[in-house]
Order: structure tokens, then C-alpha cells, then sequence
């Protein structure tokens, strides 16, 4: 009897064990799958030199190079660029795309926009690092997203951002904003700071990339701001006081016009002539003044108009070298 009872404990132990080491082996598979597959990917990758020096400005860890090379990243001129990422219908900048465990990047040549490479392929090097993570830690890091959205989420940019996507890809905000909140935000709480640097050695210099190459929409968007609001202001002071020259002006050709008709009839006294004419000719020489103020002032509004114009040429020009679709920051 005992040795019954012994040869079901041990077949039921060997079966524990064999279950065991299946489940073992399934979470093991769960767990490090990916990472393996990844690495067997970014090893048959070979980078380009523009993916080379990407790699070295975004500071990649060693796990941010296995999944940055897993999807075979490539930087693309606009044509193809728009056949892979789908972004002609597109109503914001598209530098970058995460399709299909790919990354594509559009090849931004303007100097200005140094740096736009850059971080966009660090923005989508992180879609590529969260949809990788286990649903146990996509819960934890969603929390630590959402905790440092509501820190940040009145900031303009990123209001105007989310608003973007809430429309264009409901559904995905949380996976938006760990890309943006890992770009873009310097001062982060030091849990979501930790999980970073999973992927960055230097996060900070990201965020300096993307200040500096933003800077230039900003500085545009603020100069055209300030430009239009002068231009508003002056068209309608100028407006009030050229209605007001030209009210004057008319009622000045018709006192002439009665003065002439008055000299000619010999209605006037000798005295009477010359005082009346003498104010007439005040009056045309106060109007004539009035005129090359006027004049100067329409000139340099004019000039304004075609500062705001050029504003607005190298806002589009900004817009195109960024795959010719609106830019972050738009004069408007």
C-alpha cells in the first residue's frame, strides 16, 4: 500500500515537474522570444550611414540598438517615404512611421531642421520598444505615462499634439504620448526617467535635439504673430484716418470750388478775398502734410505686408522639407 502511495506521489511529481517546466518553458518563450528573435534580426541588419550616425546622437543603449535594428530602419526620400508611412492624406508633419515592426524615416536635408531626424526616429524607436513590452509592464508604464501627462498636458504644443491624435489615431494616445513624453519632455519623474534609459544613455540631449530643430517653427510662429497683430492694428488706424484725410480732402474742393464761383461773381470784398483764400491755402497745406504722413505710414505697412508674406514663403518652405505637409508650428 505505501508503495502504491509512493508510485502515485512520484507520477504525480514527475507530472507537476513536467508541467512545470512546460509552463516554465512557455513563459520563458513569452517572456525572451522577442528578444531573441530581435537580436537575430539586428544582427542580419546592416545600417546605413545615415541610421549610423542617427544611432550615435540618440545615444541608444545596447537594447535600444537590438530593437532600433530589428525593424531595419531606413531613411527615405518623399515618394517612398509617403508609399510607406501612408502620410499624403496626412494633416500634420510626418517625419517618421512605425509600420508593420518597420521604421521608416523621411530625410529631412534643410540645416534648419537639424536634428528632426533624429528625434523623430528616437519617437518611433520607442512604438517599436512599447509594443514590445509584456501587458504586466505596458500597464505599469501606461501609469507612469499618464502621471507625467497631467504635469505637462496644458503645454501648447503637446495640447495641440494630443488633440492631433485623438482624431487621427484614436485609441493609440497612450502609445503617442510615451514617445513624446520620451522625446520631448525634459524633466520626468524618476521612475518613467529609469525606464528610459532602458533604450537612452542620454535622454537630455533628445530633448535638446527636438528644442532646437522645434525652436525654428516657434521663433517663425512668433514673429508672425507679433507682425499680424501690428498689421491689424495699423489697418485700422489707417483706414479711420484716411477716411477722415478723405472726408477733409472733399470738403476742402468744395469750399475752393465755392470760392472760385464766389471770385468770379465779384462777391467778395478785397479783404474778404484774401483772408479766405489765405485759410483755403492753410487748409491745403495742412491737408498736404497730412497726406505724406499718411503716404509714409501706408509704406511702412505695405513693407509689413511683405515681411508677413515672406514669413509665410519660409514657413511653407519649412513645410515642404518636411514632407511637404503642414509643419509643427504654422504661420497663420
Amino acid at each position: 500500500m505505501n508503495g502504491v502511495v509512493r508510485l502515485k506521489r512520484t507520477s504525480f511529481m514527475r507530472s507537476f515537474t513536467a508541467i512545470v517546466a512546460v509552463a516554465g518553458g512557455l513563459a520563458a518563450a513569452y517572456w525572451f522570444g522577442s528578444q531573441l528573435l530581435d537580436e537575430f534580426r539586428a544582427q542580419q541588419y546592416t545600417p546605413s550611414s545615415h541610421i549610423s550616425a542617427i544611432e550615435q546622437r540618440v545615444t541608444l543603449t545596447s537594447a535600444g540598438r537590438r530593437i532600433f535594428y530589428a525593424t531595419s530602419p531606413e531613411v527615405q526620400d518623399s515618394g517612398q517615404f509617403n508609399g510607406s508611412c501612408h502620410s499624403v492624406e496626412r494633416t500634420t508633419a510626418i517625419l517618421g512611421c512605425y509600420y508593420r515592426d518597420r521604421i521608416y524615416l523621411y530625410n529631412v536635408q534643410n540645416s534648419e531642421l537639424d536634428g528632426a531626424l533624429d528625434v523623430t526616429a528616437a519617437h518611433e524607436l520607442l512604438h517599436a520598444a512599447y509594443v514590445r513590452l509584456s501587458t504586466f509592464e505596458q500597464r505599469k508604464v501606461d501609469g507612469l505615462v499618464r502621471a507625467a501627462y497631467q504635469k505637462v498636458k496644458n503645454e501648447p504644443t503637446l495640447k495641440r499634439l494630443m488633440e492631433y491624435y485623438k482624431q487621427a489615431e484614436p485609441g493609440a494616445e497612450i502609445n503617442e504620448l510615451h514617445s513624446i513624453l520620451g522625446t520631448t519632455i525634459a524633466n520626468l519623474d524618476s521612475e518613467l526617467e529609469r525606464y528610459y534609459a532602458r533604450y537612452f544613455t542620454n535622454r537630455a540631449s533628445i530633448v535638446t535635439l527636438n528644442q532646437r530643430y522645434t525652436q525654428v517653427f516657434s521663433e517663425l510662429d512668433q514673429q508672425a504673430t507679433s507682425l499680424k497683430a501690428k498689421i491689424s492694428a495699423e489697418e485700422s488706424s489707417l483706414k479711420t484716418e484716411t477716411d477722415a484725410y478723405q472726408n477733409e480732402l472733399n470738403q476742402l474742393n468744395s469750399d475752393i470750388q465755392s470760392f472760385n464761383q464766389r471770385a468770379v461773381s465779384g462777391d467778395f470784398s478785397s479783404q474778404e478775398f484774401y483772408a479766405t483764400r489765405s485759410a483755403l491755402s492753410g487748409r491745403v497745406a495742412s491737408l498736404n502734410s497730412q497726406q505724406n504722413q499718411l503716404n509714409t505710414r501706408i509704406s511702412a505697412y505695405n513693407t509689413m505686408i511683405a515681411e508677413y508674406n515672406k514669413l509665410a514663403v519660409r514657413a511653407q518652405q519649412l513645410n515642404q522639407s518636411m514632407n511637404g505637409v503642414s509643419a509643427p508650428s504654422e504661420v497663420k
